[in-house]
């Protein structure tokens, strides 16, 4: 019997375990739609990576992610080399529904079950941008990532460095009570930016994202205006916010009314350079990697996704 061409990549401890039960309840599904696939589960934090890699390597045609958006960035980072080329140009992406954080796949189109089965049956391949991010790891050295949807700094980078506190509550909830902790003392730190290579806006900043997908946060849809596929990154800066204004912008994240803050600007850049001269933490696709200064780059069309 030949092997199948199609493999999921599953983290069944994604959504404090919730993806086992919700991968068990798929497989029925998932095989009549694509026929016969392997499994592949991670065991540990860059496994996912691991995985990705000697998938590709293999020969697999398409490679399904079964975990939450920290899985999908591990399988994005696998899909490349060193140098950001792709390891197989004809292997595509499809996301299955599960995990802790699922904010990428609500601007893929992969909100629930239904959605995701649906854009599987489907097999609409579209060339996805990505984004590369270039950090200071915690040692001191340089250290490049891949995204597929938000990495971003300053209170988001405290919040995520707390959400394991507070994981067993899922998602939305996770992250709230994760925020409410980071901003206890916090203080909103002065950055520097430079846009596509010319000086950008300056000053105390509270959080700046810099968006491919448009969610973050267990669904705020801090960079309302971005697309996966026009060659841009969409930068969102929430600029010098106390605590109360913070607070009170919460629910207008949610839905994109933010934007209407005289102290929010959404920026369309394709290159962002920032720095500080005190700590400031990432948050690269809801994973705690890093620190400022950093360079984040757009990779137009550079993964085939099944959206």
């Amino acid at each position: 019997m030949s092997r199948p061409d199609t493999i999921a990549i599953v983290n069944e401890r994604a959504g404090a375990g919730a993806m086992a039960d919700t991968f068990r309840r798929l497989e029925h599904d998932l095989e009549e739609i694509v026929g016969r696939f392997d499994v592949a589960f991670t065991d540990y934090p860059g496994h996912a990576i691991e995985l990705t890699r000697d998938a590709l390597l293999d020969g697999y045609a398409r490679v399904l992610v079964g975990g939450g958006d920290g899985t999908v960035n591990e399988v994005v980072n696998g899909w490349f080399d060193a140098e950001g080329n792709r390891l197989s140009e004809s292997a595509r992406l499809a996301l299955v529904t599960g995990g802790t954080g699922g904010d990428f796949r609500k601007t893929v189109g992969a909100r629930t079950r239904e959605n995701a089965l649906r854009l599987l049956r489907e097999d609409r391949v579209v060339p996805t941008d990505v984004g590369r991010v270039t950090f200071r790891g915690e040692d001191g050295a340089d250290v490049t990532r891949y995204f597929a949807n938000i990495a971003s700094f300053g209170l988001s980078g405290a919040t995520v460095r707390r959400i394991p506190s507070f994981k067993r509550y899922g998602g939305g909830i996770a992250y709230v009570g994760a925020t409410l902790r980071a901003m206890w003392g916090w203080r909103n730190p002065v950055v520097r930016l430079r846009f596509d290579g010319e000086p950008g806006p300056s000053g105390p900043m509270c959080t700046v994202a810099v968006g491919n997908g448009r969610y973050f946060g267990g669904g705020m849809m801090v960079c309302s205006t971005a697309e996966l596929d026009d060659g841009a990154l969409t930068v969102a800066i929430l600029g010098d916010l106390s605590r109360f204004e913070l607070i009170r912008m919460t629910g207008t994240i949610r839905d994109g009314r933010h934007v209407k803050h005289d102290k929010v600007s959404l920026h369309d850049v394709r290159t962002v350079d920032a720095e500080a001269d005190t700590p400031v933490y990432l948050d690269v696709d809801g994973e705690a990697l890093g620190m400022l200064p950093a360079r984040f780059e757009v990779l137009p069309a550079a993964l085939p996704m099944v959206r």
